[in-house]
């Protein structure tokens, strides 16, 4: 059982309604959800990349309450409520994803620095069990805001911006994780953007909704793909409910489906700077439903399940400031 420390918080939250809801929605389809407050991060921090390995969350860097870009690291263990801290990043970095091999965490591209940093091309991967950090191979342009995952033995990198922090890339490359020392085209990924989530299921990768633009103007977009490295072909799947952008570090793998947690619809009607919902997508049925609310609307946090248990770390409760250190923990089925 969760320790008896955490403050527990009884909190009934209601079901957010959408129009493609049958009357009276699907009540088997709704997460039964009871949120309660565990140890805080040890600072506010948004956008900070996050990866689970061995039943822990690792967060890396993000932004602190100035914009500037963290490069500590910290581990929060759900089981005992308790956080560590690892070695520190090579460089302050903001906008880019981690991939998991086992006990290595890579790291692509970013901006480097407090905002607005420049672009990087810079690969890094982290040694879990040394604690230690190595350079990789680095990217073949410099990118920001991109999707980063491993699937068998490649590591792929699509998407994101270019060195202008505005533009964005459709282009997909992928480095063998034996030995590769040069990264591979891959097919460009369907309408080029930035803030792409990524997530792997079943062998197969999703980049999910994302941005249009950055610095000048940004606009939260729909769209999402599904890439198949057996035929290496992207398809389009069904799109989000609204445009969504800034769920890369709450995306996750839950029983056969696809949860993302909180994030920003700037481009629905009215414009939601932050969203408090958890939308979840079947790929069996190629649809996405709301299953759930937070217990307060969040842009970028952390999220994972682990051990039976959701758990949602930071954020920005505006766009993104405020920022938050709250971590918030629920019990969650396993699902069917």
């Amino acid at each position: 059982m969760f320790r008896t420390l955490l403050a527990v918080v009884a909190l009934n939250i209601p079901t957010l309604a959408r129009a493609d809801d049958p009357p009276g929605g699907k009540a088997d389809a709704r997460l039964a959800l009871q949120w309660r407050k565990g140890t805080p991060s040890p600072f506010a921090r948004v956008e900070s990349p996050t990866a689970v390995v061995d039943g822990k969350m690792y967060l890396f860097g993000g932004f602190t309450d100035d914009l500037g870009a963290s490069n500590r690291v910290d581990v929060y263990d759900p089981a005992t409520d308790t956080w560590a801290r690892k070695k520190d990043m090579p460089a302050g970095l903001t906008h880019l994803n981690p991939a998991v091999d086992g006990k290595i965490i890579w790291f692509a591209g970013g901006f480097k620095g407090k905002h607005p940093g420049p672009v990087t091309a810079e690969v890094w991967k982290y040694d879990l069990a040394a604690d230690t950090w190595a350079a990789g191979p680095p990217l073949p342009e410099r990118r920001a805001g991109g999707g980063l995952t491993v699937v068998g033995r490649r590591l792929h990198y699509f998407g994101g911006y270019k060195t202008d922090r505005d533009t964005n890339a459709g282009d997909h490359w992928s480095l063998s994780l034996d030995g590769g020392k040069e990264w591979a085209r891959e097919a460009d990924l369907p309408d080029p953007r930035g803030h792409v989530s990524a997530a792997v299921l079943d062998g197969k990768i999703y980049a999910l909704g994302g941005d249009h633009g950055h610095d000048k103007t940004q606009i939260d977009v729909p769209s999402c793909h599904r890439f198949d490295p057996a035929t290496k072909t992207w398809s389009a799947i069904a799109r989000l409910p609204d445009g969504r952008s800034h769920f890369e570090s709450s995306t996750i793998i839950r029983a056969g489906r696809i949860l993302i947690v909180g994030g920003r619809c700037n481009s629905s009607e009215p414009p939601r700077n932050v969203v408090g919902d958890l939308l979840e997508y079947d790929p069996k049925a190629d649809t996405w439903r709301v299953v759930g609310e937070l217990p307060e609307k969040v842009l970028a946090p952390s999220a994972a399940i682990i051990g039976g248990r959701l758990v949602v770390i930071g954020g920005g409760l505006n766009n993104p400031r405020p920022l938050t250190a709250a971590t918030w923990v629920t019990d969650i089925a396993d699902g069917k």
